[in-house]
């Protein structure tokens, strides 16, 4: 038998930052054999430059829930080296706050002293770094976090422009689906509205790339209103699925219907 095993996601909490700063400040004093100073500051998100080769999607998504859910915020560290600042520790926070056009990022910054220079990778943008998924996402409100990265990483793709996130609450009468369709056993297993949907903005209208069952639940709840994670490219773009919509006669989200599982491929 095959044993599933899930992977661990620490984060970096309030409570073990000063921790986690002194192992690092310890180890890079004892590789340069040089003691290093510390400041808190406030930096330019666009100062920042990556250490590490890769991001993961999982971390990704659980960093995007809390920063959303519960205002999460850890300061990153960070070594500066002329007028840049390389990250040491906190590229997926970095990553998921600059997406979400964030322009400042708190840090505590080691200096090094005037005769001892940082040997700093090549310098890139954390944006570029390629996102990778190190294991399969079981839990279904995790995978529903990490459609969101899918997403933005995938109109970033076929746009060849970076995608950035915000939210907002969307009036649903303001709403039109991208699908004719959902089934009813994904209506019935909502139970609570615990991830936004995930809409592009056209001409004033929201059209969703995914969560149509959550909008539909949200109507049968009365609202009047979902929270939205809304992609803004940082460039405007000709959507194809704003045509595609319009080829299906898809308006609102009255003219999605509610199929059953082994019937959804014949509705109309």
């Amino acid at each position: 038998m095959r044993l599933k095993i899930l992977r661990k996601i620490e984060l970096t909490t309030l409570e073990d930052l000063p921790e986690r700063i002194e192992s690092i400040k310890s180890s890079l004093e004892r590789i340069y054999g040089a003691k290093l100073g510390i400041e808190f500051k406030v930096l330019p998100v666009k100062s920042l430059c990556p250490t590490e080769d890769f991001l993961e999607k999982d971390k990704l998504a659980v960093i995007l829930m809390k920063i959303i859910d519960e205002g999460y915020r850890v300061p990153i560290i960070t070594v500066r080296k002329g007028g840049e600042y390389y990250i040491v520790d906190g590229h997926h926070r970095s990553y998921i706050l600059t997406k979400m056009m964030e322009e400042t990022i708190e840090s505590y910054v080691l200096r090094f002293p005037e005769e001892v220079s940082y040997r700093a990778p090549p310098k890139r943008a954390i944006e570029m770094l390629p996102i990778i998924e190190p294991a399969p996402i079981d839990d279904p409100i995790l995978k529903a976090w990490s459609q969101i990265i899918t997403l933005l990483k995938y109109y970033e793709a076929i746009y060849d422009v970076p995608f950035y996130m915000i939210v907002e609450n969307v009036p649903l009468d303001k709403i039109v689906p991208t699908q004719p369709q959902i089934s009813r056993k994904q209506l019935i297993a909502i139970e609570r509205l615990l991830v936004p949907i995930v809409c592009i903005k056209h001409e004033g209208k929201y059209y969703v790339l995914d969560g149509h069952a959550r909008v539909l639940k949200a109507r049968k709840m009365g609202l009047e209103a979902i929270r939205a994670v809304l992609l803004i490219p940082k460039k405007d773009v000709e959507y194809g699925i704003v045509k595609t919509v319009n080829r299906l006669g898809l308006k609102g989200i009255d003219d999605v219907k509610i199929c059953e599982e082994e019937s959804i491929k014949l509705c109309a």
